[in-house]
């Protein structure tokens, strides 16, 4: 499976930020699915063991954003406009989490993605749908795009 390149200082995946949780993602073309195995780390607690509401949020948008690029356009750039959260079970810290993500529909402007964040088992305990939109020059300028995609990179196993 191919591997995706991560962002320098993403809280979820960059490799330059000391407080980031290191996911990487992987392309799982044959499920129709972006994945990475994380933990969230015990600083990520709401309360004593269960994970914040808002790193959980972070963690679905995440990959969920991840679903645009299974078929390897790492060059496609979308943002999240919307983003429907469903908390279904306390979500663990210190443990291996894996999340999911996949495209429902997708054109050159807007894509329907979903992700989840299961435990090892299998058992669902957040869930999202969201929608992504092609960004207006004018944002990518003022976020520096074309400078940050420049040091993305493939993280070493």
């Amino acid at each position: 499976m191919e591997k995706q390149p991560v962002a320098r200082d993403c809280f979820i995946c960059g490799w330059n930020n000391e407080i980031s949780m290191k996911a990487d993602y992987y392309n799982d073309v044959e499920a129709g699915q972006v994945f990475t195995e994380v933990t969230i780390p015990s600083y990520g607690d709401g309360w004593p063991g269960i994970a914040h509401g808002g790193i959980v949020a972070a963690l679905l948008d995440e990959t969920s954003y991840r679903s645009i690029w299974l078929d390897g356009n790492y060059q496609r750039v979308m943002a999240t406009a919307e983003m429907d959260v469903r908390f279904l079970r306390p979500t663990p810290t210190g443990q291996t989490l894996k999340a999911v993500g996949w495209t429902v529909e997708m054109d050159d402007v807007q894509a329907q993605v979903i992700a989840e964040i299961r435990l090892l088992d299998g058992t669902v305990t957040a869930r999202c749908k969201g929608l992504l939109l092609k960004p207006s020059e004018a944002f990518l300028e003022k976020c520096n795009y074309e400078a940050e995609i420049s040091v993305w990179k493939v993280r070493e196993d």
